[in-house]
């Protein structure tokens, strides 16, 4: 059984173990093992996550950001399942005759058959009715629950609405355990696997208020934040004791994260940057020159997506990943955009959460003008710029980690990916999120969050697959080092193509391998055990 926090970060959960507020977790540490685990790079839900299902990097799995080049164009579309090309694990456990069950991972929508329950995870889109497999399993669990919505909340944050979040967080919390229990009760399986997002809600709104350095800190909120993001905590202290006792002693049980969190100050919009070292232009004509002039006058984005919030055309967070959202189109029509741009002449652009950028390279952009035989220099002299870029309020070096997508993502996805990828470790500067022309400002204050991710996320783990002695002194696992090891402990042969391994450094390995199941321990027994000792009359 895996149970994520999605965005757990030590910094948050380690004083709360210490204070014993976090008890199940404490106990899991003392019987088992506790490390950090090392994100993809990027460390963005849609690659991570992947990474996790897959043991594979993006550049074998296909899926980098939440949304991807749409073929033959210059624009992106929002990522869904079917953009991954690689085995997951409940392929591999399938393939075995074993059966999984799958709760509200990210990038996991639309459901694919397989064998075995799914509830889709973020972003879905909960309106269509499309999101479980197999599809009466939405009916069955509403027959049995009522609502069984257990995404992230709807709202999108603003001041004074903390308190909001965290109470309607915690009863997603709630109901998801219990979503689960009656999944993993009602049903024969070998691997389960449930996201919780409240770690990454509170992350990214509720961070300004747990660091007094934070631009946008508020010594008055501060506390009762604090005591929110501590609820949180225990709220999912309390699901991970609740799931732990469902299953037994004898299931491995693992809670992990896909990447870490922390404090974000400054948005960078990138494509500014490029467009003042003329590796981008615009073209000339009049309804351009219009928008531009507006652009650089205040009608841009970081400016407009405020109105827009105000005038509740952003109603939530899965409408601002729609591409048929009204404040994107809206945005679209009036802004500056990607769409404006002069492509004869651009050989750099930057699209996506991070700020990745793209070659417009010849032969497989549709108007690429950079040369194959000059993309390899070209990109050395992007990686060593970006290493050199500067805020230039304070001459500080904003990216300490820069690399050529060639360098990070390998295998035969590898050349849809970006070519040039960047970040801040600490987190304190982020290239803008979602609007790659947000703001005529190279750097502003981040529009949207006051945290963001980091590249160090949480692996807790317990049950008779674990060595007891924990980590060796700092082993950090990798992401894609999950799989293989889960795959191994279910006696699962693993695939080719994997480029994590299984961890022997805290794992024990099962003498035999086949279908899953491969001791009396397997969760599917245990069960059935359990279920006739319910029956039996005392």
């Amino acid at each position: 059984m895996v149970i994520g926090l999605d965005g757990a970060t030590f910094d948050l959960i380690q004083p709360l173990m210490d204070a014993g507020k976090m008890p199940n977790l404490v106990k899991m540490a003392s019987e088992g093992v506790k490390a950090k685990l090392r994100s993809t790079i990027l460390p963005l839900s849609p690659p991570a996550w992947t990474s996790f299902l897959t043991g594979k990097n993006p550049g074998s799995h296909g899926i980098y950001d939440f949304a991807v080049r749409a073929e033959g164009s210059y624009e992106f579309r929002p990522t869904t399942s079917l953009d991954q090309k690689s085995r997951t694990m409940w392929d591999v456990v399938g393939e075995n005759g074993g059966h999984s069950l799958m709760v509200n991972v990210p990038l996991t929508y639309p459901p694919t058959a397989f064998r075995g329950s799914m509830i889709s995870g973020f972003p879905t889109p909960t309106e269509l009715g499309d999101w479980t497999h197999p599809p009466e399993l939405l009916k069955k669990l509403e027959k049995q629950f009522g609502s069984v919505n257990i995404h992230k909340p709807k709202v999108l944050y603003r001041k004074g609405r903390e308190r909001e979040i965290t109470d309607e967080t915690n009863q997603i919390t709630k109901l998801q355990t219990r979503v689960v229990k009656y999944l993993m009760d009602d049903s024969d399986w070998d691997l389960a696997v449930s996201v919780f997002d409240a770690t990454d809600v509170i992350g990214h709104y509720f961070w300004a208020y747990l660091d007094p350095k934070h631009p946008k800190y508020d010594p008055k909120m501060a506390g009762p934040v604090r005591e929110m993001v501590e609820e949180v905590h225990v709220e999912l202290d309390r699901a991970i004791g609740d799931l732990s006792a469902a299953v037994g002693p004898d299931t491995l049980k693992l809670v992990m994260s896909d990447h870490g969190f922390g404090p974000v100050y400054y948005g960078v919009y990138i494509n500014n940057w490029l467009l003042q070292e003329s590796y981008m232009k615009f073209r000339r004509d009049l309804a351009v020159r219009a928008r531009y002039f507006a652009f650089r006058h205040g009608l841009n984005v970081y400016n407009l997506l405020r109105l827009a919030r105000k005038l509740r055309l952003v109603k939530s967070i899965e409408s601002a990943y729609s591409a048929k959202s009204m404040a994107l189109r809206f945005l679209d029509l009036i802004s500056l955009s990607l769409k404006d741009i002069d492509w004869a002449q651009t050989t750099v652009y930057s699209a996506g959460n991070m700020g990745q950028l793209y070659l417009n390279l010849e032969g497989r952009e549709p108007n690429g003008i950079v040369k194959p035989e000059d993309a390899k220099r070209l990109v050395a002299e992007l990686v060593a710029k970006i290493k050199a870029l500067e805020d230039p309020a304070t001459g500080k070096i904003m990216f300490d980690a820069v690399f050529a997508g060639e360098d990070v993502f390998r295998g035969p996805q590898s050349a849809v990916g970006p070519d040039v990828v960047f970040l801040d470790q600490q987190m304190i500067y982020a290239a803008h999120r979602m609007f790659e022309l947000g703001s005529s400002r190279l750097v502003t204050p981040h529009p949207i969050y006051s945290g963001n991710h980091k590249m160090e996320g949480i692996l807790l783990g317990s049950g008779p697959q674990v060595k007891r002695n924990g980590a060796p002194d700092g082993f950090i696992p990798n992401l894609i080092d999950l799989a293989p090891s889960i795959l191994r402990v279910l006696g699962c042969p693993l695939p080719g193509g994997m480029d994590g391994r299984a961890l022997d450094e805290l794992f024990v390995w099962p003498e035999t391998t086949g279908r899953p199941g491969w001791a009396p321990e397997s969760a599917r027994i245990q069960q059935t055990i359990r279920k006739l000792s319910s029956q039996r009359s005392i």
